[in-house]
């Protein structure tokens, strides 16, 4: 008995010193059930006697973007191909004990469903706050809803709009959306943010006009720059102000689209990088444009964007899209029936929609199912879902 016991003493000593595996407290996919080519995040906590954790992760097809291993997160776009594929994640202390989580995830084949039925949508606008989500849409019957691969839901928000904004807020205590809608027609544009719902009179807009499109400074967030028929306003929320950039330089405004360091406007004279409210009546590029996408990298000067190759805006102008001011060699409206949209997207691999056109780097194809659709906007969301607004208000999703 006396030799059992020194024994029994060591054992127990040697067991609560001993290190352990680190604990997985749970983990989480945005879509365990994702489409091909579809983005998806994945998540897992994890809890150690012997901090820091490192997170290391491993897919065994599809494609890991780029991750942090301090960071207990991920994303992964599914391969091109449907299946069932896994994506592991490792977690490990500083003692190099470790825990692994595998998701087993089912790839589906991509397909054209429709959303929301003919006489339902009335403006649909991408989520553009987070590097994963869907699309906002309003509805004629006064709801807005949030789409994604995965949801279908009313929002708090109401409102029947020809055009929104969506902006994310952080804050010491949180974060909070605010959305900007603006109707078919007019010039009160709905201001909806957490507890609270005003209106905001665009007094350089026409009563009976139609603003096209709205967006907040990339720079300074109280500035929103509202697109109209009758030119391009700009709104302070701080100062009250209200005032026309440019009012003897540019018209009738179409687009706006956010950017790294600017907001591009595609206007009756052409597309301009706005700094500010400082007035430039110097377009990037001239022509009568109704549509622009800034799609690699713009934090540069204006200057620097027209002088480098590195950055690259793609816009629609005199009825063509084109690059950097150069009309592509081949166009939509050259494919039998075709025609050229105001709307422009890119989707994951860099692929450029226009409506129901995808231009690959080389030519124009059309999406099967969708010929003999008519298509007015097209917009590919953070997951890499593609999402077509009718003329006659449905809402299909590839």
């Amino acid at each position: 008995m006396r030799t059992i016991i020194p024994w029994c003493l060591l054992a127990f000593f040697v067991w609560s010193c001993s290190s352990s595996a680190p604990s997985i407290l749970g983990s989480s996919a945005s879509d365990s059930n994702p489409v091909t080519g579809q983005k998806v995040l994945f998540q897992v906590w994890g809890l150690s006697d012997n901090p820091p954790l490192r997170y290391a992760w491993h897919a065994d097809s599809g494609e890991l973007e780029e991750w942090n291993e301090e960071q207990p997160y991920a994303y992964w776009i599914a391969p091109d191909s449907p299946g069932p594929c896994s994506v592991a994640c490792t977690i490990m202390d500083s003692e190099d004990n470790s825990s692994t989580r595998v998701f087993e995830i089912t790839v589906n084949q991509r397909e054209l469903k429709t959303v929301l039925g003919h006489g339902t949508v009335s403006c649909l606008e991408k989520q553009r706050i987070s590097l994963i989500g869907g699309a906002w849409v309003s509805t004629r019957d006064g709801q807005i809803r949030y789409i994604s691969s995965s949801a279908n839901e009313v929002s708090s928000w109401t409102g029947v709009f020809g055009a929104m904004y969506i902006e994310l807020y952080f804050t010491l205590y949180g974060s909070s959306y605010s959305l900007w809608g603006a109707p078919v027609q007019g010039n009160e544009i709905s201001v909806q943010s957490s507890g609270s719902t005003s209106t905001l009179v665009c007094q350089k807009c026409a009563p009976d006009g139609t603003i096209h499109d709205l967006a907040a400074d990339v720079l300074d967030t109280d500035l929103l720059w509202i697109a109209s028929d009758s030119g391009l306003h700009w709104y302070h929320s701080k100062s009250g102000n209200h005032d026309t950039y440019e009012a003897d330089a540019i018209g009738e405004t179409h687009d706006l689209f956010s950017g790294k360091r600017f907001v591009y406007a595609a206007a009756d004279t052409g597309i301009f990088a706005l700094e500010g409210t400082k007035d430039d009546d110097t377009p990037l590029y001239p022509g009568d444009s109704c549509a622009v996408l800034e799609i690699i990298g713009d934090d540069a000067t204006t200057q620097e964007i027209e002088d480098s190759d590195a950055v690259t805006v793609w816009h629609v102008t005199g009825g063509d899209v084109c690059r950097n001011g150069q009309a592509l060699a081949d166009q939509p409206h050259d494919l039998p029936g075709g025609e050229t949209i105001c709307s422009l997207s890119v989707d994951l691999k860099g692929n450029i929609w226009c409506g129901k056109y995808r231009w690959d780097g080389a030519s124009w194809q059309v999406q099967a199912g969708l010929e003999d659709a008519d298509v007015v906007k097209s917009a590919v969301s953070n997951e890499g879902i593609v999402y077509f607004q009718t003329a006659s208000g449905a809402l299909l999703r590839w």
